[in-house]
């Protein structure tokens, strides 16, 4: 009988316990601010396009020649030559890999980066381009979230 009251007595004071730590959790602290989680990031337009631009990669990666505008590929770049009413010569070269801007390049990268600039090369041996400029954007100037160069020549190749 004795073990049975010593049990009572314990689980009365721990209901208690229960009871009064719940009421002060639940009780709201006077002046202090109210913390919410970190804002996520929404996605925006530019990182919608650059997903879309990667998937439309992979999946004709290999056919991409047969597209309307793609003038060359390579295993790791394709070109667009895309009609400008600035350049009379205006191409897109674009690697075969997610890589945001060059703030996101990794050593992983190389092959790609290498393989853009010598596709580059041959374009402007191929149209004998002497007066052109070969340049990418950054994040807030780029029209899609993924990393593509320009090469532009005001000479029609």
């Amino acid at each position: 009988m004795k073990k049975f009251k010593l049990v009572i007595v314990i689980l009365f004071f721990f209901a208690i316990g229960v009871l009064l730590g719940a009421a002060a959790i639940h009780r709201p602290i006077t002046n202090t601010q109210l913390e919410l989680p970190p804002a996520r990031k929404p996605w925006n337009p530019k990182d919608i396009l650059g997903i879309i631009g990667s998937l439309g990669i992979r999946t004709f990666a290999g056919h991409l020649e047969k597209l309307p505008f793609v003038v060359l590929e390579t295993d790791k770049t394709f070109v667009l030559k895309i009609p400008d009413s600035e350049h009379m010569l205006h191409y897109v070269l674009v690697p075969k890999k997610d890589i945001l801007d060059i703030g996101h390049i990794s050593a992983d990268d190389e092959p790609y980066l290498m393989d853009i600039f010598l596709t580059a090369r041959e374009l402007v041996e191929r149209k004998g381009l002497y007066k052109y400029r070969f340049y990418t954007n950054g994040p807030g100037v780029q029209t899609v979230g993924y990393i593509h160069f320009h090469l532009v020549s005001e000479i029609k190749g």
